[in-house]
């Protein structure tokens, strides 16, 4: 059994022991008081910002209605600056003066007629009658457009690419250097149409009407041109060329693509392709038009 000098020792260590927790105890609260307080002052600011309250004449009350038209001030403060760059914007001189000298020069990009049809719906529509013969460049990237009149048509270097032309007419019409590559192409009517260079690749032409087209260079599927060769004929009125002699009939597979569009480049005895265009047209720094 402890003596009494060991029992008042266990006693003065837990007085100690006591103390020291409620010491520890007043400390944390001290140090978590200002964090509370904050965070208490931030819900009711929150709270004012979104939460009409009445007003009061308490501190609280008057701290609440601080924080909400700080917020609405802030709010309103964003909603006039983005009003007023709108309003610069619309009212820019220079974006209306831009759009104007590019419909005064042929288009956007100043690229001649170049006109946008992409994806449209052109079934059974005369383009000519429409938009007239000059469709240099023009878009017609995924366009419906069955049975759609181009005849006589300038599409030098226009997109095509996943058009669908179902026994669209294209007799007599320039469709060189246009891209018609992935597009739907049966019974379309290319009478007498110029294709030089023209890109076909995973096309189908099946039962197209080719008599006097001239596809000299063109990009073709070996299929698909065996499968012209089978009932091709006729000579191109503009260029003279046969069609058997433009799409190789009669010659051997690897003789397909004998030569290139950029061919000229590398044989001095090709001759070089007409430009369609004004190399001014082309320029970032171009004065043509002004």
């Amino acid at each position: 059994r402890p003596d009494s000098a060991t029992r008042s020792s266990r006693r003065a260590t837990t007085q100690r022991d006591m103390a020291s927790n409620a010491v520890a105890s007043r400390l944390s609260l001290t140090l978590r008081a200002p964090r509370e307080r904050r965070a208490r002052e931030g819900r009711r600011v929150r709270r004012a910002a979104f939460v009409p309250r009445a007003s009061s004449a308490s501190p609280d009350a008057s701290d609440e209605a601080t924080g909400a038209d700080k917020v609405v001030a802030a709010a309103k403060g964003f909603t006039l600056a983005a009003a007023a760059a709108v309003a610069l914007l619309a009212a820019d001189p220079a974006c209306a003066e831009l759009n104007a000298r590019e419909a005064a020069r042929g288009g956007e990009f100043n690229r001649g007629s170049a006109q946008q049809f992409g994806g449209y719906d052109l079934t059974g529509e005369d383009v000519v009658a429409k938009y007239g013969e000059d469709l240099r460049l023009s878009n017609f990237t995924g366009a419906e457009m069955r049975k759609a009149k181009l005849r006589g048509a300038n599409l030098t270097g226009a997109y095509l690419m996943k058009a669908v032309a179902f026994a669209a007419d294209f007799e007599g019409a320039n469709l060189s250097d246009a891209l018609m590559d992935r597009a739907v192409l049966n019974n379309a009517n290319f009478k007498d149409a110029v294709m030089t260079r023209v890109v076909l690749t995973s096309s189908d032409l099946g039962d197209a009407v080719i008599e006097g087209a001239d596809f000299s260079d063109a990009l073709i599927d070996v299929k698909q041109q065996q499968a012209l060769c089978k009932y091709a004929n006729g000579v191109n009125s503009v260029t003279g060329v046969s069609t058997r002699k433009s799409l190789n009939c009669g010659g051997s597979a690897s003789m397909l693509r004998n030569s290139t569009p950029s061919g000229y480049m590398t044989d001095d005895t090709k001759a070089k392709p007409e430009a369609a265009f004004e190399a001014s047209r082309f320029s970032a720094y171009s004065t043509y038009g002004r």
